[in-house]
């Protein structure tokens, strides 16, 4: 009873080791990596470089004409419903660098919501004294703070003001 079992298991081993080996041969290998390079894997996200997008994407347009040195950008609000643009950090740097803040906050935003915003800059640039010398000036202010920071500041501001 032994031997046939010793048989038995050469002969099932014979049998799947003449399975696997079939007839197909294997890609070669650059062949392979190179399938692979092409198609992404479902879980893998597809990295666009800064420059490559660029190229693709064309600036965003322009819906004032006002130079942003001497007047705050009147711009609308894009979204339909409510967005996160107003969680969106302004660049101060420089008069353009805000003016395409603005423009970015205003595409994922509602026209009422951009219209807040809009409403505080315009308070600051009356009467926050940062801005008394300048737009520029004001808009290094209000770099590095969110849309909603800056309906707060103006907020409190007219709140002061009132309290007068």
């Amino acid at each position: 009873m032994e031997n046939t079992v010793k048989k038995t298991i050469c002969i099932l081993s014979v049998a799947f080791l003449a399975i696997g080996c079939g007839s197909e041969e294997p890609a070669p290998a650059e062949e392979t990596q190179q399938a692979a390079q092409e198609q992404p894997a479902e879980n893998e996200r597809q990295v666009v470089r800064r420059s490559e997008r660029q190229q693709e994407s064309q600036p965003l347009p322009r819906r004032d004409t006002q130079d942003p040195e001497k007047k705050v950008p009147r711009i609308e609000g894009q979204a339909q419903e409510e967005g996160y643009g107003l969680t969106m950090i302004v660049d101060g740097s420089s008069p353009e660098a805000f003016a395409e803040s603005l423009e970015l906050i205003a595409m994922d935003t509602t026209e009422e919501q951009y219209r807040d915003l809009d409403s505080a800059l315009r308070f600051l640039a009356t009467y926050d004294t940062a801005a008394w010398s300048g737009l520029p000036n004001l808009y290094k202010t209000l770099d590095g703070m969110t849309g909603e920071e800056i309906i707060e500041r103006a907020r409190e501001m007219r709140a002061e003001r009132r309290s007068r």
